[in-house]
């Protein structure tokens, strides 16, 4: 790991040296881009110049080559792209681009020998080296903040700029100038070349600077959405605990209520003459005891299970035996609504490992709801199937009221209750799915609930593959019978 800390290292000093590259080289082009214009109307200026020492076809001759010239840097420039680029696509568009503009400046230099004047005349030929001069200043100032494209024009300019005086000094008359002309055009070019130097420090200096402040301004609004969604998690939080806080409130005050009053008026001796209301009220103690306990019990399991302290004791389970005793524990509540109660799930399916206990309390919690919120002579109905990747579908589906699209989503959550157009004595705490949910996730599932309102509901339970075990088929009567010998 340490001898790869170098490596990312130089790897992202590389591509941040890019991206500054791709920078100054797009401000490179969008100012040669504004300066093609200019070029043709320029070189125009030029010819205007030069009549009384060059003929016409030799100053038509120049123009159309500069034209020529200036083609392929026009191509180069319009096709630059205009999104991100990697590094190997930054360094392909610069050799590109500086090979077009050298091509242009050789062009565009040649002047140099179109325009040469024969015999003694150095007023032309000090013209030609001040318009040389002057647009190596120029080409210096647009091109100097990507050296790539700069250092190579300037080489051909020193070239041009020394060799083409040297053509003066065969004759006397002209000697001194050409060679004066011809030492001082290096030192032309090296101060043309400083200047080039500075302004690519100074053009990347600003592009490091706009990056930092962009990037600075990205961390800034980055540390603002995180502090935010803290914040909010924070507020959820808190109101989830003022949710929880007030709904244990109301559910323990309730029963103990009812214990307490209850209790109290048998003790006073009000009802000594009256047993049967003694008897009932009884009665309303020991379920609203029965009430507090289950109440007390799904706040201690779920606390369990948010905490992952639910341990799983696994062991290969045969989902209809577990349906059926399942169902034993809630036929009592279907004696007055006449509810049918089905167990639809194959004796001969594959049997699951998980949890006993955990998969019984998912049964137990699903079909309690159903029954709970079906109305008479409805049905609920137990099933499990495999599933198209080979895991294990159990759930349970009745034809009850239905739960509202709006509220769908939040009765998977702690008290989380969906809204119901039947009056129920006992609409329980709203912890029963909460706890499916969990106990489904500490298996490594997943739960899914589909309801329309007036149609009924269906909670399904998915078990992945690996929790998915062949049934093992029975012993053979001779088999039985030579393990006992």
């Amino acid at each position: 790991m340490t001898a790869d800390k170098p490596a990312a290292d130089l790897n992202a000093q590389a591509e941040r040296e890019s991206r500054i590259h791709l920078a100054l080289l797009r401000g490179v082009v969008e100012t040669l881009k504004s300066n093609r214009a200019v070029v043709p109307v320029f070189g125009l200026a030029i010819c205007a110049m030069f009549p009384q020492w060059v003929e016409f076809p030799r100053l038509a001759g120049w123009y159309a080559q500069m034209l020529l010239g200036l083609v392929p840097q026009m191509i180069v420039l319009a096709r630059f792209p205009q999104g991100a680029l990697t590094g190997e696509e930054t360094r392909h568009w610069t050799r590109r681009l500086a090979a077009a503009n050298l091509f242009f400046v050789a062009n565009w230099a040649s002047l140099g020998l179109w325009f040469w004047a024969e015999g003694n005349r150095n007023s032309n030929h000090i013209m030609i080296q001040l318009i040389l001069a002057a647009t190596l200043a120029a080409h210096a100032a647009a091109t100097g903040a990507c050296r790539p494209i700069s250092r190579p024009a300037l080489l051909l300019y020193l070239a041009v700029m020394t060799l083409i005086p040297l053509q003066g000094v065969l004759l006397a008359a002209t000697f001194t100038h050409a060679v004066v002309m011809a030492l001082s055009a290096p030192l032309y070019v090296a101060f043309m070349a400083l200047i080039a130097e500075r302004n690519h420090r100074r053009t990347r200096a600003a592009v490091v600077l706009g990056q930092e402040r962009d990037s600075l301004l990205s961390e800034l609004v980055s540390a603002k959405l995180e502090s935010d969604r803290g914040r909010e998690q924070a507020e959820a939080a808190s109101l989830a605990k003022s949710q929880f806080l007030a709904n244990m409130s109301h559910e323990l005050r309730t029963p103990l209520n009812a214990i307490l009053g209850f209790s109290e008026m048998i003790s006073s001796g009000m009802y000594e003459k009256d047993p049967m209301r003694s008897m009932e009220y009884a009665g309303l103690i020991h379920s609203s005891g029965q009430h507090l306990l289950a109440l007390i019990n799904d706040i201690l399991d779920l606390a369990k299970i948010e905490a992952g302290h639910w341990q799983l004791e696994e062991a290969e389970l045969q989902l209809h035996r577990i349906a059926e005793d399942t169902l034993q524990l809630v036929i009592w509540r279907t004696r007055d609504t006449n509810i049918s109660l089905e167990n639809a799930i194959d004796p001969e399916l594959e049997t699951v490992y998980a949890d006993e206990r955990a998969i019984k309390q998912i049964l137990l919690n699903l079909l309690s709801n159903a029954v709970k919120f079906t109305q008479e002579q409805g049905k609920v109905t137990a099933f499990a199937c495999r599933d198209a990747g080979g895991g294990m579908l159990l759930g349970v589906s009745d034809t009850g009221v239905g739960i509202a699209p709006e509220d769908q989503a939040r009765v998977f959550d702690s008290f989380g209750q969906g809204r119901h157009d039947i009056s129920l004595a006992d609409k329980g705490t709203g912890l029963g799915l909460a706890i499916v949910k969990g106990l489904v996730e500490a298996h490594g599932g997943t739960v899914r609930l589909e309801s329309q309102v007036g149609k009924g509901t269906k909670v399904t339970v998915h078990l992945p593959a690996t929790r998915v075990r062949p049934r093992r088929p029975p012993k053979q009567a001779g088999e039985l019978a030579h393990f006992v010998a």
